[in-house]
């Protein structure tokens, strides 16, 4: 958590610097945000935002997953012209990656978080 926590205050410090800000976003009225639509609603956005971190990764691409500006999210819609009924999703800075550590993150093994059939 500490690793975390310092990558998250480093990036919401540096924000203004990313080259690309990606906001994710899904059209839902009121009535579709109700507690009982949320695995429907966000369903499809959030498989779509992981697809572009993907493509972006294969390009020497780097993302974040955020969502740090949602406590804010009246007023980026308001700064951007979002319309009201769109909410935004995800955050996603991207920029070229310059660093040295961008390698597969650690995996536990398949057969320790797979289970057919039965737990």
């Amino acid at each position: 958590m500490k690793r975390v926590r310092s990558s998250s205050e480093h990036l919401a410090a540096h924000m203004d610097d990313v080259p690309a800000l990606v906001l994710a976003c899904i059209e839902a009225t009121h009535a579709e945000l109700s507690a009982e639509n949320q695995a429907q609603l966000w369903g499809s956005l959030l498989p779509a935002a992981w697809s572009y971190q993907l493509a972006a990764r294969a390009r020497g691409l780097g993302t974040a997953w955020t969502t740090l500006h949602l406590q804010y999210e009246r007023e980026v819609s308001q700064l951007l012209g979002i319309p009201s009924p769109v909410r935004q999703g995800v955050l996603l800075p991207t920029a070229y990656y310059t660093g040295e550590t961008f390698r597969p993150a650690p995996r536990e093994p398949l057969e320790s978080v797979l289970h057919v059939d039965r737990w």
